[in-house]
């Protein structure tokens, strides 16, 4: 992954997505099988008090954080129990840049949170559209809110001031790999004034394989060989990776989705907090 921390108040999650990296993770650490995933979820009640202890500690620099990526942090128990809500909040209380990658509109919820440490530290929300075509959304990702929702709320937080941009992950062979299924979520993306866009091909890692693959056979059978050809391990072929990359290059060039957008962003965070982080023992 490349971070180093990760904040995650739930583990499971009730999206279901079935591509989801997530439930090999949730399996390993004993919480249940892969059906357990969507169907037994576990709250960390106590999650905001260990991270306010935590971020008080001299030793703790200021690292950028991510929330969620073991589980949407937005995800229907947080309705309830909102714990990402209050990670924000002790994130705001220190100024310390995070990111956050969900599927949830509830996100909104939070806005005046966002925004506000949007503008003391470094934020990057994204979301995550694997595809616009309503049918196969319902198929995928049986548990989600309509990508048309979450991109009005991304839009929602982007007129506020939070930057928030799209990433289409994973990218799924002869489901979602076609220019035109990639240039329609890029396109959703800069219609709602995403300021960053991104992709990724699928991963098939064990347990994740097992219950994807169910799936493929179970709704695509005709993609069943395929897909067994090319993922006799963990990633997809090299060459079709290449091409793949070099097809969503292509898209985010027609839309003018460059990097050093979130870049420019960074370097105008506010010096205060750089010299809050060096300013503590080492």
């Amino acid at each position: 992954m490349p971070f180093r921390w990760s904040l995650n108040p739930y583990a499971g999650c009730r999206h279901s997505c079935v591509y989801c990296f997530a439930r090999q993770f949730y399996v390993k650490a004993d919480h249940g099988d892969r059906a357990d995933f969507a169907a037994r979820i576990l709250v960390k009640e106590n999650f905001p008090d260990v991270l306010r202890q935590e971020l008080r500690k001299p030793s703790w620099l200021g690292e950028s954080v991510v929330l969620g990526t073991a589980t949407d942090p937005y995800q229907p128990a947080e309705g309830r129990f909102r714990l990402a809500r209050e990670t924000l909040e002790a994130l705001l209380r220190h100024q310390n840049p995070f990111s956050m990658l969900t599927k949830s509109p509830l996100v909104l919820r939070d806005l005046d949170v966002l925004t506000e440490l949007a503008r003391v530290a470094t934020v990057r929300v994204y979301f995550s559209i694997s595809t616009v075509d309503l049918d196969l959304w319902r198929t995928v990702e049986p548990g989600t809110a309509n990508p048309m929702k979450r991109l009005q709320v991304m839009q929602a937080l982007r007129q506020a001031g939070v930057p928030a941009g799209v990433l289409m992950a994973p990218v799924m062979p002869g489901l979602t790999d076609s220019l035109v299924s990639i240039d329609g979520v890029a396109r959703a993306a800069y219609e709602h004034g995403a300021i960053f866009f991104g992709a990724a091909p699928l991963r098939l890692m064990p347990t994740v394989k097992e219950h994807y693959m169910e799936f493929i056979r179970d709704e695509f059978p005709n993609l069943l060989a395929r897909y067994e050809r090319a993922y006799p391990g963990v990633h997809a072929p090299h060459d079709y990776v290449t091409a793949l990359q070099k097809r969503i290059q292509s898209v985010r060039a027609r839309y003018r989705f460059r990097d050093d957008e979130f870049r420019e962003r960074v370097e105008r965070v506010p010096q205060k907090v750089h010299q809050r982080q060096l300013a503590l023992p080492l």
